[in-house]
């Protein structure tokens, strides 16, 4: 449009021409300079807006390419997931119905050992207990439980899979390979003992379990593959060994008594134990279808300081006369808190079978809590396991790492 007012213009010019004379034509070659810088102008105007329209268009197809990356990644996490450090390394969905807790145990310890009947004495390092540990909850009423053994199993440090369910109203049931509930110290986990060693390790089994737990009753019924030989599945020839234990809350809270350690300050209460275990040999008769046991033990905590009592009897009336096995075993250990995160402790352990005893007596240094523990002991034993009648002195120190 605008070259045709330029081109009328200039026709009316020439026309005139002869009319106006040479200031006519000064005058038309102005408007001809004026039209053309005019064009110059809105034909620069129209590219630049044609290139901010393209640039516009790579920022809106960048920004919806991103967006789609976020939801991308969103989709891939879980909408309100959640990770971080409670008890453990967690991770789960908001909601909670899907979860997982990682916990790990590391304790390395040197040992130095004196028996009269040796000549030399003896000592070394050794890694005496590394696991790692998972356990969560899956579709919100269902949980798992899982310990997987970094070094050699044993008593000591012995793994376990199991599935869990609650039943509601204070019961749940458990399938799989668990931990058999012989005494509240063997229930206590490995990192949050007393001392350096349980005094008699646990035992896991493989079957099932019916728990039960309310403000201060605690019920427990193990059904297991015969603990003395029995084989896995059919293999296992009807032979079984079976549990039950009961737990009275007279004070306190149930989670204090997760660990021997009573801090200053912290809350006082007891807790009363009761367990009973015996074997049926199955078809295949084997050795322990006569034996029971049975223990009793007592926790108390008073805030500063704690004590443990246990007692546990063992019956087999397959024996008799010299081969008689039948014993008890006494263990009492007591825990004063020192402040600025040290602790002392002794415990004496008594088994009628050995004709002696065995007494510790340590020291914890809480670095970091149950979380990096410094533990010096030594342990006197005067038990004639041998026959010989020595002594035997041993000085350990340990660190443990837990998280």
């Amino acid at each position: 449009m605008s070259h045709l007012y330029l081109l009328g213009v200039a026709t009316l010019t020439l026309t005139s021409a002869g009319f106006a004379g040479s200031d006519t034509n000064a005058d038309l070659q102005a408007r001809l300079d004026a039209a053309e810088a005019r064009i110059s102008e809105l034909s620069a105007a129209t590219n630049a807006n044609w290139l901010n329209d393209a640039r516009a268009d790579e920022i809106r197809g960048l920004v919806h390419d991103v967006l789609a990356d976020a939801d991308t990644r969103a989709s891939l996490q879980g909408s309100g997931a959640t990770a971080g450090y409670n008890g453990g390394f967690t991770v789960g969905s908001a909601d909670g119905n899907w979860s997982m807790t990682i916990n790990g145990l590391l304790q390395t310890r040197w040992t130095n050992t004196d028996d009269d009947d040796a000549i030399n004495e003896q000592w070394g390092f050794n890694n005496q207990r590394s696991w790692l540990h998972f356990s969560g909850t899956i579709a919100g009423d269902y949980g798992y439980d899982v310990r997987h053994n970094l070094g050699t199993a044993d008593n000591n440090d012995a793994e376990w899979a199991n599935g869990s369910m609650g039943m509601g109203d204070g019961w749940d049931l458990t399938m799989g390979t668990f931990k058999m509930a012989t005494s509240r110290e063997a229930l206590i986990g490995d990192g949050h003992q007393m001392a350096l060693d349980r005094t008699a390790g646990y035992a896991t089994g493989q079957g099932v379990e019916l728990g039960y737990s309310s403000d201060d009753f605690g019920f427990t019924f193990q059904v297991v593959n015969n603990l003395g030989g029995g084989g896995a599945g059919a293999l296992n020839d009807s032979a079984y060994t079976y549990l039950m234990r009961v737990e009275y809350l007279a004070s306190g809270s149930w989670s204090q008594f997760d660990q021997f350690t009573s801090g200053s300050g912290g809350a006082a209460g007891t807790l009363v134990g009761f367990s009973y275990w015996a074997n049926d040999g199955g078809n295949n008769e084997l050795a322990n279808d006569e034996q029971t046991t049975w223990n009793l033990d007592v926790q108390w905590q008073w805030g500063g300081s704690g004590l443990y009592l246990s007692y546990t009897d063992f019956s087999d009336d397959a024996t008799t006369g010299a081969a008689d096995t039948d014993t008890n075993i006494t263990q009492i250990m007591y825990s004063y808190d020192l402040g600025d995160n040290m602790e002392v402790y002794a415990r004496w352990t008594d088994n009628e079978l050995d004709n002696g005893s065995v007494t510790d007596i340590g020291v914890n240094n809480y670095l970091a809590g149950q979380n990096a523990k410094w533990t010096t002991q030594i342990s006197m034993d005067d038990r004639d396991i041998d026959g010989l009648g020595g002594d035997i002195t041993t000085i350990s120190t340990q660190l443990q790492f837990m998280f």
